[in-house]
């Protein structure tokens, strides 16, 4: 198991890397899906790691994530690609408020 303040750091750079997704689609660079498969591989893997922090707000951010792979191949998609990438960056900072409250 990992220390609950690493897995806090963790989810803070899982914002990082969240958040990096839209500045890379409005620039149209090509390794965008990557990136993004990138991110679910370490999502999908966390919980390998630990269960012990998982909930919902895991499994929206994998669901999300997993739609934005197709979403990000499309032209002029930037309100949809924003919405999920703030959403989930905002769901990601209350599930860091609850655990900093704990």
């Amino acid at each position: 198991m990992i220390a609950k303040q690493d897995y806090i750091a963790y989810m803070h750079s899982l914002k990082g890397s969240i958040f990096k997704i839209l500045p890379l689609y409005e620039e149209g660079v090509e390794t965008l899906p990557e990136h993004i498969k990138s991110v679910i591989f370490e999502v999908h893997n966390v919980n390998k790691i630990t269960s012990d922090y998982d909930g919902a707000w895991l499994v929206q951010t994998h669901a999300i994530l997993n739609g934005l792979l197709d979403e990000c191949l499309k032209e002029d998609n930037k309100p949809l690609i924003r919405s999920k990438v703030f959403g989930t960056i905002d769901n990601i900072e209350k599930q860091l408020f609850i655990m900093e409250q704990e």
